[in-house]
């Protein structure tokens, strides 16, 4: 951030500051965590059981 000797340019420039900041804020909230991914059936179902039903619909029978 830069200081200026005008007091009005030293208040913009926190106000601008303070947006940027939130709004960076406000991106990295709304990224989607990554999605986990299984390479086998067994390491699937060592996690838990009835994540075969929702990967593999609801007909799924462990």
């Amino acid at each position: 951030m830069t200081v200026s000797t005008n007091p009005f340019a030293n208040y913009t420039l926190s106000i601008a500051a303070q947006y940027q900041d939130t709004k960076q804020g406000i991106e990295d909230a709304q990224k989607k965590p990554h999605r986990k991914m299984y390479r086998s059936m067994e390491t699937m179902l060592r996690e838990c059981v009835f994540l075969g039903a929702t990967r593999f619909g609801t007909n799924y029978i462990a």
